[in-house]
Order: C-alpha cells, then sequence, then structure tokens
C-alpha cells in the first residue's frame, strides 16, 4: 500500500499561502504531491510531485463561461477531473486532502470514483462569505454528509462548522505551524524616543488596516515627545481608500507603504519593530480571518508584542495582557490605549515578547504541528488501522 497524500488546491502557491507548504513539507511520514489547475511561486515552493491539469501561460485571466456554468452545476471542469483523476489512479493515496471548503466540494466527484477518503481543510473566506450564499450552503450541507474529516485552525472555527450543520465528531482543530529555525527570537532595545509600529496585510477589508491607520494617527498626536515610525507592508484593491484615510488624518508623509513583499522582507521588518498592529474585523460581506493570520504567530516568534482583535480564533494566538492586546472589533481607541502602554513601558514590551516566543514554540511550531497533523492523518492509514 503507497503511503502518498493528495493535496487538492486551485493553485499551488501563492505568497499569501505560504502555511499551506509548510503543512505538506512537515508531515514527515506519508510522501505529498499536489494536483492543481496551475503553478506559480515554484522557485519559493519547490516539491518533487506537482500535476497541473492547465498550462500556466495558456490560462485565461477571467473564468471561461463553459467553465462556469460546469462549476454551477456542481462539477470540476472535465479537464480538471480527467487529469486528478489520472494521477490519483497512477499514485493511490491514503486520502485526498482538499485545501478550502470549495474544493472539497468540488473533490466529492472524485472521492466517489476513487472510492477515497476525503479530507477538508477550512482556512476563513470559505467559513465566512460562502456560507452566506444559499447555494454554498446547499453544497456544504452536502460535503459534511460525505466528507470524512474537516481541519480547523481553533474553537471558533469550530464552532462555526458545527452550527453549519457538521458532525461535531467529524471535526479536528490543528494550529497552522511556523518554521522557528528561520524565525529566531530577538529582544528589542528600546528607544525613549521612537516607537516603531509594523502593519503587514493583504489591503481587504477583513484586515481592518483603516482602523489601524486612525489608531496611528491618535497615538501621534497624543505622544508628542516619540517619534512614531510606521511601516505599512501589502496592497489590495483597498488601496486607494487606505491612502484616502492616511490623507485625511494626516499620516500620508508619516508612512512607509513599502507594497508587496516577499515573505522574507516582512520576517525582516519583525526585527525592526516594536509593535505589531493588525486588528482584523469580520468584513460587510461575512468575509473574516477565519482562524487567525499566520502573520501574527511569526511577530510572536520573533518576540514582538501583537496588538489585535477579539476576531475568530485570534484570541488563541495572542494571550490578552500576556503576549500582546486584544481590543474589540473596530473600537480605535482601545488601539490606541493599548499602543500607549507598550510605548510608555519597554519593559512590557519585552515580557510580552518572551511569552509570545514561549506560546509559539509550545502550540505553533512547525516541527510540533507537522507531527500533530501526522497523528490526524494516521486515522486514515490502512497500516495502523489494521
Amino acid at each position: 500500500m503507497s503511503n502518498y497524500i493528495a493535496h487538492m488546491i486551485p493553485e499551488y502557491l501563492g505568497h499569501t499561502l505560504n502555511w499551506v507548504y509548510t503543512q505538506i513539507q512537515h508531515v514527515k511520514g506519508y510522501t505529498p504531491y499536489v494536483i492543481t489547475r496551475r503553478t506559480l511561486n515554484l522557485d519559493a515552493y519547490p516539491l518533487e510531485r506537482i500535476y497541473t491539469s492547465q498550462h500556466t501561460e495558456t490560462l485565461p485571466t477571467q473564468t471561461p463561461w463553459g467553465e462556469r456554468i460546469v462549476r454551477r452545476l456542481g462539477f470540476l471542469p472535465w479537464v480538471d477531473f480527467r487529469c486528478f483523476s489520472r494521477v490519483l489512479s497512477q499514485y493511490p493515496p491514503i486520502f485526498l486532502h482538499a485545501h478550502f471548503g470549495w474544493d472539497g466540494f468540488f473533490a466529492l466527484g472524485l472521492k466517489k470514483k476513487h472510492n477515497l477518503p476525503l479530507v477538508t481543510r477550512f482556512y476563513g473566506y470559505d467559513v465566512g462569505i460562502l456560507p452566506r450564499i444559499p447555494l454554498w450552503k446547499k453544497r456544504y450541507r452536502r460535503l459534511f454528509a460525505e466528507g470524512d474529516l474537516f481541519i480547523v485552525e481553533g474553537t471558533n472555527m469550530k464552532r462555526i462548522l458545527t452550527n453549519m450543520g457538521c458532525p461535531v465528531e467529524k471535526i479536528a482543530i490543528h494550529h497552522l505551524g511556523v518554521e522557528l529555525d528561520k524565525i529566531s527570537y530577538c529582544p528589542r532595545i528600546a528607544n525613549p524616543e521612537k516607537l516603531r509600529i509594523l502593519i503587514a496585510g493583504t489591503f481587504k477589508e477583513k484586515k481592518g488596516l483603516e482602523y489601524a491607520l486612525r489608531a496611528v494617527a491618535d497615538v501621534r498626536n497624543r505622544l508628542t515627545g516619540m517619534d512614531v515610525e510606521t511601516t505599512v507592508i501589502g496592497d489590495g484593491k483597498l488601496k486607494d481608500h487606505l491612502y484616502g484615510v492616511a490623507a485625511q488624518v494626516g499620516l500620508s508623509d508619516r508612512i512607509h507603504w513599502t507594497g508587496y513583499q516577499p515573505h522574507e522582507f516582512f520576517i525582516e521588518q519583525l526585527y525592526e519593530a516594536d509593535v505589531f498592529l493588525s486588528p482584523s474585523v469580520t468584513a460587510a460581506d461575512g468575509d473574516t480571518e477565519g482562524g487567525a493570520p499566520v502573520s501574527l504567530i511569526e511577530a510572536a516568534a520573533a518576540g514582538l508584542p501583537v496588538i489585535s482583535t477579539t476576531h475568530a480564533d485570534i484570541p488563541e494566538v495572542v494571550l490578552d495582557g500576556k503576549t500582546g492586546f486584544l481590543a474589540p472589533e473596530r473600537n480605535v481607541d482601545l488601539l490606541v490605549e493599548a499602543i500607549l502602554q507598550l510605548a510608555a513601558k519597554p519593559e512590557l514590551r519585552h515580557e510580552f515578547g518572551q511569552r509570545g516566543r514561549a506560546h509559539v514554540e509550545e502550540n505553533y511550531e512547525a516541527v510540533k504541528q507537522g507531527a500533530r497533523l501526522q497523528r490526524i492523518y494516521s486515522r486514515f492509514d490502512p497500516d495502523l488501522i489494521n
């Protein structure tokens, strides 16, 4: 019997999904391969076995109408189904692992044809926006009935899936891990005349970046004897809006906007900052973090105190009053108070950094989480079951 695990993901792999690669790499007891529509960034995320259904250079920028109709009917496009099915026949896996809820649904046909257990991992958009759509509510009911296991990041996401109708016995909690050999702990040397704030994330509503900017502006007005430096990493559809907010609150020439940058740049900037500010919110369309941004875990691993919100599973990553501060969503006043406390107390920043690193080492370290994920996977291993 082979020990393959087939990972199904729409495209492999965007830089904002680097945590998918970490999961795949750190499960050592099984041989992974990926089935996907197209590939990108292979130099950053190499894997021995990757099978694509379409050539990246010929893939259209917009989904063809025929494919939209097929997906609307609830099926994988034929070109994808044929390719993925051929690979599954050639390299029979122990189970099929779909990343994101929508791919779990579209994997049901492959599960049935090849008589495979189906594991689906949820992340964010798939538990925030899609369940609001009647068609997807119906599709998820079918997925929960026919799928074998559903992996979530924390207790909040588990509650969401349970409320959507997923049997609780089919849900497993597994934390995303970060590679601590690539993120060293580094105590900061406080400068009483300067506070360096780092903000990072795709420019989407759920990242709460507007509230971060407003909080920074208020802090600058109140910390008249301290230079507040702010770096913002990211880009996205709300760029013009956020630039407008910055101008409105007097920050236009007070922020270093870097645009999108490689992951390594973000890690480097963690060591140049005193505070990581990431106030996620539930967007108007229902989009949420689902679990918690991996950037929060990485910031804590680097010894950086985190200011965030009581959103999704963030309270499991950022321990309020111990490794950082949490405010209710969209509460700028409490974000300001949190920043002011850390600005006034360098020793508190140091304590939060130490505790944050220890928390990550225990609960979010990639090797440990790989071993824990392997134990979850092993329930489908016929050699262990028998």
